[in-house]
């Protein structure tokens, strides 16, 4: 069934699959696309026969670049964490309150918001040869969809703060020996490898496995959305963020200023 003309939902034999099906930017999440996720999984929390949900892309080259930036470049600061943040984050929390298993199928990359799609699922296999990493640090803005902290949880402090501050990627293999996915497979066999994977969660107990994800939910902690809201709205305010978004459109690495002169301090700091 089409949700949205770039997201399909297929329910076959208790397995739903989500597929993004955008090509042309990349897998780019827009706001409608956000709200056509957000209602897909409604539609599947009513159903008794669900076992597994996967999220899948058509592309080989990227799972999901994130964020639409042409989208969201445009909305105000306030709008930035009240809309825009605040709609990734309904949706990634509705994929973690599932009560069936969660599975990112990464054929392709999966940079910003796309790998925090991936990291609110409960288990992701990647193609080899693709990359991941958090790049928003290179256009002015944050992680907004809470991919840092459950980057944190998976591997630690140490590599988060190398996503995230140095807005780098890394490779599948390294992903897989992080500890942020379950298995790096050949491309081709990517497909076959997770319908084995969901077979095996379909002989489970459904029951074990809705308490068992309660269960852990209980580690993660409270409010944080709200603070991603204030976060991104706050830095989408910046000089930096109007950079960054220019800079993306007009296809030229960001200048951040790091040859300004800088303002002099107030009267009442300076020394007399």
């Amino acid at each position: 069934m089409a949700l949205h003309h770039d997201i399909e939902l297929e329910v076959k034999q208790g397995i739903a699959r989500f597929t993004l099906n955008k090509s042309a930017t990349h897998n780019a999440l827009t706001l409608d696309m956000l709200r056509a996720l957000d209602a897909g999984l409604a539609q599947l929390e009513a159903r008794e026969d669900i076992r597994c949900i996967v999220f899948s892309s058509t592309s080989a080259r990227f799972f999901c670049s994130g964020a639409d930036i042409k989208e969201w470049g445009d909305i105000d600061p306030e709008k930035m964490g009240s809309l825009f943040i605040r709609a990734g984050n309904r949706v990634f929390r509705r994929i973690r309150e599932m009560d069936v298993a969660t599975i990112a199928v990464m054929s392709g990359h999966a940079l910003g918001g796309g790998l925090e799609l991936a990291l609110a699922c409960d288990l992701r296999y990647a193609a080899e040869g693709i990359k991941l990493g958090l790049p928003e640090a290179s256009l002015g803005a944050i992680p907004g969809w809470l991919g840092a902290q459950r980057l944190y949880a998976l591997a630690g402090a140490g590599r988060m703060h190398q996503l995230v501050m140095l807005g780098e990627t890394i490779t599948a293999q390294q992903a897989l020996e992080w500890g942020i996915v379950q298995a790096v497979v050949a491309g081709e066999q990517l497909d076959a490898y997770v319908r084995g994977i969901c077979a095996r969660l379909s002989s489970r107990s459904p029951a074990a496995l809705a308490v068992g994800k309660r269960l852990m939910r209980m580690i993660e902690p409270p409010a944080l959305d709200v603070a991603h809201e204030l976060a991104a709205s706050v830095c989408k305010g910046t000089a930096d963020a109007r950079e960054g978004v220019a800079a993306f459109r007009e296809k030229r690495p960001a200048d951040f200023g790091r040859d300004r002169e800088l303002a002099p301090p107030p009267a009442r700091y300076r020394a007399e």
